[in-house]
């Protein structure tokens, strides 16, 4: 159906005053703002908001809140995660996105109550609408709607913008060198801000700062994402921790603007700030255990390239070029990931999968198909398989990262 509105997003019409206006307009459907690399896609009913979303990676963005869910609704666990990125990850109509169908899935087959949903629904609306309100130029156009949507939660559109406008606020205060939620954080083990740290607290940073993001790190420590970089921002200031450009497709989203002079906290060697956040590296998982991940692929180029990307990642690659030979080699490593390559000599990788699932020990590791296939038939046979997931090749570091974070945290 053909857009009722569209227009250009200017000085004269920010993007908060946009919303407000289709929302008081009280024509049900879905708005959807666009500044090229990502769109916006905001759901509303009854003059409120039923669900929001963005183009950057949906299902990751579910993910990480059904993690957080997951503390109070154990049956969010690891293997129903990872059937929701199998049974949503096409393509879909910016009518009824991914997300939301999985979401509705998660209800219909009593995964999750509606209360339940309800919740992870505002927290997901909280992270679009901060994202959102960095937008500076784009289009946007308003589709009626045009399709059914299962209602979890409907929220009011001002205190929503003014809860979002003041963590923006909060954000922007850590400026210059914190600028998005998505920002990688490393250790800088040689920096002299590092020698006034105890050695236990350097231990605990070694382990837990080796890539993730801000998002993802506050999703493995259970503390929310601006609270966790509020309270490592003196360790940013004074360089302990380095902090890298958000993964691909994040990259992309706008920028936070630089906080006000004075706002950041001082270089000092404090340690006081970081304490709540350092507090609970040690009891997390990630923290304490180191995983190793079976590679098994014809080529030694593509071996090669794995066990790199996977450096700082606390895992022990083990290299597996023969796949008659395979089995036999995963029995003995008692891998915690299996990452098996689709097209081999002799023994393919769905009959090895088909293999593997036979053994009463790997009944529950994850097994990730690595294909060059992206094809619905290809995704069917990985699944009769016993596969878990599936890695597209060819394939980034980000992308292998993102497996082993999806499946091993």
């Amino acid at each position: 159906m053909a857009a009722t509105m569209s227009g250009k997003i200017s000085n004269k019409l920010n993007v908060a005053d946009l919303l407000s206006q289709h929302a008081n307009a009280k024509k049900d459907g879905c708005l959807v703002v666009s500044n090229g690399a990502i769109n916006w896609f905001f759901y509303l009913e009854e003059s409120q908001l039923v669900y929001a979303t963005y183009s950057a990676d949906p299902l990751d963005l579910l993910d990480n809140h059904l993690r957080r869910l997951s503390r109070q609704v154990p049956s969010l666990n690891s293997e129903v995660r990872t059937q929701v990125r199998i049974n949503f990850n096409g393509d879909s109509s910016e009518q009824i996105c991914p997300d939301y169908q999985a979401i509705s899935w998660l209800v219909r087959t009593n995964q999750l109550k509606p209360a339940e949903a309800a919740t992870l629904v505002e927290g997901i609306v909280i992270e679009i609408l901060e994202s959102y309100l960095l937008v500076s130029e784009g289009t946007y156009k308003f589709l009626p709607k045009s399709a059914h949507l299962p209602v979890y939660a409907k929220q009011t559109i001002p205190p929503l913008l003014q809860k979002c406008q003041k963590r923006l606020n909060a954000w922007q205060a850590l400026g210059p060198m914190v600028w998005s939620p998505h920002q990688r954080l490393y250790f800088a083990e040689q920096s002299p801000g590092a020698a006034k740290l105890s050695p236990s607290k350097v231990q605990q940073l070694q382990k837990i700062l080796r890539g993730f993001s801000f998002r993802h790190l506050g999703v493995l420590l259970n503390l929310d994402e601006l609270q966790l970089a509020q309270n490592l921002n003196s360790l940013i200031v004074d360089k302990v921790i380095l902090l890298q450009d958000p993964q691909p497709p994040f990259n992309q989203l706008p920028r936070l603007a630089i906080g006000a002079v004075g706002n950041a906290p001082q270089a000092s060697g404090a340690q006081s700030n970081s304490d709540a956040a350092l507090g609970n590296i040690g009891t997390s998982e990630i923290g304490q255990k180191s995983y190793t991940i079976a590679c098994v692929d014809d080529s030694p180029a593509i071996l090669n390239t794995i066990n790199r990307y996977l450096q700082d990642q606390n895992v022990s690659v083990v290299m597996i070029s023969d796949p008659v030979k395979a089995l036999i080699q995963i029995m003995r490593a008692k891998p915690d990931l299996i990452l098996l390559d689709v097209g081999m000599p002799w023994v393919d990788g769905y009959e090895l999968c088909r293999l593997i699932r036979k053994n009463s020990q790997f009944k529950k590791i994850p097994v990730v198909m690595v294909t060059g296939n992206t094809g619905l038939i290809d995704r069917a046979k990985a699944k009769v398989a016993g596969a878990t997931d599936y890695l597209t090749k060819p394939f980034t570091q980000a992308d292998l990262q993102k497996m082993v974070f999806r499946h091993l945290t």
